[in-house]
């Protein structure tokens, strides 16, 4: 990545990146139900894009009958009517001389989807690059755990499609795949069926071409191979792996002997015979469908800089948006894309001055509203109540109600708090709902179901998001959300509320406090702890680390826990929230707290370190 960073800003001085937008560029918008075209060609061409990635949508949709209907993202799509205008947004391409120069990109970041194609001078199939990353967009929000060798098969064979008049062309022949498929060795198909994102074969250079080409070429077989007398062997493989066959069940069931299958795909490759799929085009949006609209300087420049941003290119997007910003103050576009550029760049401060000002702008715009309560979560704990964060997330929900993520971060902040648990139990069935393959929402599910003590199933979301062998940070997230359910469960056979696992030595702990011993207000006790009796008076709360200050007969004492997960709360009385939550239980109750004393210096600012809670009242 700094390679390229440097590549790109090498290109910028050889170029001139503000040279590449020629001044008397005339840029439009054209934008239809599903994308938002940007482009200094001629506004019939730029809705003419539109209305080709309509038709390549409905195309792919329809393809699978599962999403058929449902709604996907707005993609906008920066549409360069020459070489020079694309190189300006790729310019690590055009860095080295005799590099390939790309059609086009497609980028994925913070929710934001983007392509830059050229319109213009390209060859038979130009956008297969850009089609390939477009339909694994459709279907990851469905099948984030597929084989590798399938989801690269399929995005290879979709990725070769065109429309031409009333006919779709589906899973074209690839020259460039093809030549691979000649060239090298074809990988035996036990590891071919093995690979995942960590394999050799998908990230060494000198193996993914053979990995590409040998995937699209299997699927190609097994789509269209003898008529299409395979494809009840493709269903069947996956039927066996949604099932919880492993690959290697799931292939032998499917597939049989693998030494023939292999035999057959040679043959296959080598007969240079690939048949297309003929089917009739997707009925094309009308053209009056299609609003078009000429765009300011200072607007362009801050779709440009958007891309720029998502391409990691932040210097140079930092300098066209600072000057829309500039040249335009009433431009939210221009403090939304600059609020990801800092978010990107992990500037909070300046993320969220940019977030305030894009949503004073547009207070109507989901992502700004969903980004602004993000970021106020990470830096705060859920179990606080924030009228501004809840207030964001319901106002990004309602501009726009198939946007997964705030359904979910509110569910979880709700429930955090014990409260509404009916409503969060909804709102995470609704990002479950529109992206049912996202682990993230699953788990969010898991932890409102865990809230409202049914455990079953929460075990049963938690270890379905776990099970996603592509993402091995899901498995993790997945594991520790499993033992918290476990320890709800003991908490509430034992009737307390712990915030971790409990240990052997909370049963020593509990016998010396109940020995009957007269208390006083800092007896010493055998393990060097001290405690005291008295009633909460505050509580702060910051991520885990929380401050009690606590009336005693002898005043007030400030305790202080840098994470409040590793104290042991215990208690005999009814709690009104579902689960336990210090943070909003504490205040106003009368509390035993044990701790380990912060030493003699006048100048500490705690007492103490927080090591047991017993609420009494």
């Amino acid at each position: 990545m700094t390679y390229l960073r440097r590549a790109a800003l090498a290109a910028a001085i050889l170029f001139g990146i503000s040279s590449a937008w020629a001044k008397d560029d005339k840029w439009v918008e054209a934008r239809s139900s599903n994308f938002i075209v940007v482009s200094n060609a001629s506004p019939q061409q730029a809705r003419n894009t539109a209305i080709q990635f309509e038709q390549i949508r409905d195309l792919f949709q329809n393809s699978f009958v599962f999403a058929k209907d449902r709604p996907t993202p707005v993609i906008t799509i920066l549409a360069a009517k020459d070489e020079n205008t694309l190189r300006s947004l790729l310019p690590e391409y055009w860095a080295k001389k005799g590099h390939a120069h790309p059609a086009g990109m497609f980028l994925n970041y913070q929710y934001q989807l983007q392509v830059a194609v050229q319109l213009t001078g390209l060859g038979d199939n130009p956008y297969e690059t850009i089609y390939h990353e477009y339909y694994h967009s459709l279907t990851m929000p469905y099948f984030p755990a597929l084989p590798v060798w399938i989801s690269e098969g399929m995005a290879d064979f979709y990725g070769n499609s065109k429309i031409v008049d009333r006919t779709a062309y589906l899973g074209m022949s690839n020259a460039g795949l093809m030549e691979q498929l000649h060239e090298q060795s074809l990988i035996p198909l036990a590891a071919l069926f093995r690979v995942d994102h960590a394999s050799p074969y998908y990230n060494e250079s000198s193996k993914v071409s053979i990995f590409y080409a040998e995937s699209w070429a299997l699927m190609h077989y097994l789509m269209l191979g003898d008529n299409g007398a395979h494809r009840q062997q493709l269903m069947a493989y996956l039927d066996a792996l949604s099932k919880g066959a492993t690959q290697d069940e799931a292939a032998t069931k499917a597939f049989g002997d693998l030494g023939k299958l292999q035999k057959a795909l040679q043959s296959y490759a080598n007969s240079n015979v690939f048949y297309e799929m003929h089917t009739p085009a997707p009925a094309k949006v009308p053209e009056s469908d299609v609003r078009i609209r000429p765009l300011s300087d200072s607007e362009a420049a801050a779709y440009r800089g958007g891309f720029l941003t998502l391409h990691g290119q932040f210097s140079d997007a930092e300098m066209l948006l600072q000057e829309a910003a500039r040249n335009d103050p009433k431009l939210a576009l221009a403090q939304q894309n600059l609020a990801v550029l800092y978010y990107a760049q992990d500037k909070s401060e300046e993320a969220r001055a940019a977030l305030d000002a894009a949503i004073e702008l547009d207070p109507q715009n989901a992502l700004t509203r969903y980004l602004r309560a993000n970021l106020a979560s990470k830096e705060a704990d859920p179990r606080l109540r924030d009228p501004q964060t809840e207030a964001d997330l319901r106002a990004a929900i309602a501009a726009n109600p198939n946007f997964a993520p705030p359904y979910g971060l509110l569910a979880t902040r709700l429930a955090a708090n014990g409260e509404k648990l009916s409503e969060a139990f909804d709102l995470a069935k609704k990002s479950v709902l529109l992206e049912p393959g996202s682990s993230y929402y699953q788990l969010d599910l898991a932890q409102v179901l865990a809230r409202m003590r049914k455990y079953d199933e929460a075990q049963a979301y938690a270890t379905r998001a776990g099970d996603n062998p592509l993402d091995p940070q899901a498995r993790k997230n997945a594991d520790r959300l499993i033992e918290y359910i476990q320890e709800l469960r003991n908490a509430e056979t034992r009737n307390t509320y712990p915030q971790r696992a409990p240990s052997p030595a909370d049963n020593v702990a509990e016998t010396a406090t109940d020995s009957g011993e007269p208390e006083t207000t800092e007896p010493p006790v055998n393990d060097g702890k001290l405690r005291i009796d008295g009633t909460v008076t505050d509580v702060q709360c910051k991520v885990q680390e929380m401050v009690l200050t606590v009336s005693t007969e002898d005043g007030p004492m400030k305790l202080h826990s840098l994470d409040d997960r590793k104290i042991d709360f215990i208690s005999d009385v009814p709690i009104k929230s579902e689960v336990f939550w210090p943070c909003t239980e504490l205040k106003g109750r009368t509390v035993k707290v044990k701790f380990t004393p912060a030493g003699g210096n006048a100048k500490q600012r705690y007492q103490g370190e927080i090591t047991d809670v017993e609420i009494k009242k």
